[in-house]
């Protein structure tokens, strides 16, 4: 049985044990670190410097996760890879491994980038710093890292919150000039987009609907400096304004429209009614607009609020004015015991003279009596200013909701 066990314990101890391609590889990469500091490399001189040529760096960045616009810091979070290549001539190797990699970026030299609107950021440490540095043969490097980067977009809310925002995250160096140190997209032509989103990005508020590079120089005290842009493009999303907001004020609106079909007498019954309604619209618009920054200029949203509350309140002018005409008329009605004319057969047991029938106030107070079967008791200047306002009233919100929304939704 020995015999049998032997070999059986040699194939255990062979499997647990390190391959020799990764013990090369670690004593590979040990050699090569040994024979940059036996060269006296100076990982703060960037490559190129001695021949006065400019190092370009070329860069790549792929959007993982936008965590949140914020409408009321005027920011977002971003997660992202960001990649940058360069070539350095005095880290050709001719080792058996087809590129070296690098988690120590301490030990060579980086470019200087950061990024002109960062709030803050961060390098991803989860298991373990989510950087790398790959060197191939060529001496060409690639600089990878995780960074989650929270920085500041200047939003314009005048179509709020049919708006759509553009933000912009720009990289440059820091100390060096573009004649040192000339940044570039990466070319597309090596199989890949330079800047491209995961396709699963998805926002509670916004759409990103672009994602878009571009690059510039620019001329500052000192010199002048290259810079990428990450353009990124946002449409606000408008379920919960139109369940919130839109719909809200539509209802009430229309409720406030139905007041004018309550008699002027009832004069509790419809005050208390529009009272109601103007409160649920400052209660909603509040709500609302504490979701948004104070602005020095007018929103889409204030002017949706505003029109809607004025329409109403105009509704509750009306019923003042018509309460009180009515009140008046008929206190001296009741004083001179005079009773309205009317088509009503029992009409002619009232002393009304036939030129008073034939006057043109007369018959348009017959004609209303009669299209209501004669049995609106009302006085007839109220009841008439109620009846063009039940006209009025809808179309003058059916008329501004067309204006509104074609100004709105084509902006």
């Amino acid at each position: 049985m020995n015999f049998l066990i032997l070999p059986f314990f040699l194939s255990v101890v062979f499997c647990v044990s390190p391959g020799n391609g990764e013990y090369t590889d670690d004593k590979v990469i040990q050699n090569y670190l040994k024979n940059l500091k036996d060269k006296n490399y100076d990982k703060e001189t960037a490559p190129g410097g001695e021949n006065g040529m400019p190092v370009y760096v070329a860069v790549s960045t792929y959007i993982l996760d936008i965590d949140k616009v914020d409408d009321l810091n005027m920011d977002l979070i971003a997660n992202f890879y960001f990649r940058q290549s360069w070539n350095d001539s005095r880290l050709e190797h001719k080792q058996d491994l087809d590129s070296i990699i690098l988690r120590d970026d301490d030990v060579i030299w980086t470019p200087d980038l950061f990024f002109t609107e960062e709030r803050e950021g961060s390098i991803h440490q989860v298991m373990n710093p989510n950087k790398f540095i790959n060197i191939k043969p060529s001496g060409e490097v690639l600089y990878s890292a995780k960074l989650s980067v929270r920085f500041n977009c200047r939003m314009d809310l005048r179509s709020y919150p049919h708006d759509i925002q553009k933000c912009r995250l720009s990289a440059e160096s820091y100390g060096h000039k573009r004649s040192h140190i000339a940044l570039l997209w990466r070319s597309s032509k090596e199989g890949y987009d330079p800047l491209s989103a995961s396709k699963d990005i998805t926002m509670l508020d916004f759409d990103l609907i672009e994602v878009k590079p571009s690059s510039r120089s620019i001329s500052m005290t000192f010199g002048e400096y290259s810079n990428l842009e990450i353009n990124l493009t946002f449409k606000r999303k408008f379920g919960f304004f139109a369940t919130r907001l839109y719909i809200p004020f539509i209802i009430l609106v229309l409720m406030a429209a139905l007041s004018f079909y309550i008699k002027a007498e009832e004069r509790f019954l419809r005050a208390s009614l529009l009272l109601v309604i103007l409160y649920l619209m400052v209660t909603i618009s509040t709500e609302v607009n504490s979701l948004t920054p104070p602005a020095p200029y007018t929103k889409g949203s204030d002017v949706w609020i505003g029109f809607c509350e004025s329409l109403v309140f105009a509704a509750f002018l009306e019923f003042i004015i018509v309460a009180s005409i009515a009140g008046r008329d008929n206190e001296g009605s009741t004083s001179k015991g005079e009773i309205l004319p009317t088509l009503d057969p029992e009409a002619k047991e009232h002393n009304f003279s036939t030129d008073s029938l034939k006057s043109p106030m007369a018959k348009l107070i017959n004609m209303l009596d009669a299209r209501n079967g004669g049995k609106d008791k009302r006085n007839p200047v109220s009841y008439r200013i109620d009846r063009i306002c039940r006209y009025v009233f809808p179309l003058i919100f059916v008329l501004f909701n067309v204006v509104y929304w074609c100004v709105y939704t084509t902006v």
